[in-house]
C-alpha cells in the first residue's frame, strides 16, 4: 500500500534562488534512495508557499526514509528550516493509498 507524504511552509522571498537550488539537491538525494516520486509544488495564490510531495512504495519504504540519516541531507534540511522557512513553520502530513 503506497505512502504520501506532504510538507508544506512559506520561505522568504529574498531566498527564493537559493531554496530552488537547495531543493534541488535534495530530489537528487531523495530518487536515488528509495523514494518512488518526489515533487514540488508552489501555490498559486501565494508566492514562495511550496510543498513538497513525496511518494513510496509501501510502509517499509516510507519507514527507511524516516529512519536513514545522511549528514549532508540534515545539513540542507537544517539550513531550509532555520534560514529560509518563515517562523520555521512546518506542517507535515502522512496519507496512506486507499485500495479500491
Amino acid at each position: 500500500m503506497g505512502i504520501l507524504f506532504e510538507i508544506k511552509y512559506k520561505i522568504y522571498g529574498g531566498k527564493r534562488n537559493e531554496y530552488l537550488e537547495l531543493v534541488k539537491k535534495l530530489k537528487n538525494f531523495y530518487l536515488n534512495n528509495g523514494i518512488e516520486d518526489y515533487k514540488l509544488y508552489e501555490d498559486e495564490k501565494g508566492q514562495n508557499e511550496f510543498t513538497e510531495l513525496f511518494i513510496f512504495a509501501d510502509e517499509a519504504s516510507f519507514e527507511k526514509f524516516e529512519d536513514d540519516t545522511n549528514e549532508e541531507v540534515n545539513n540542507l534540511l537544517s539550513t531550509l528550516v532555520s534560514e529560509m522557512v518563515i517562523d520555521k513553520k512546518v506542517r507535515y502530513k502522512t496519507k496512506k493509498q486507499v485500495e479500491l
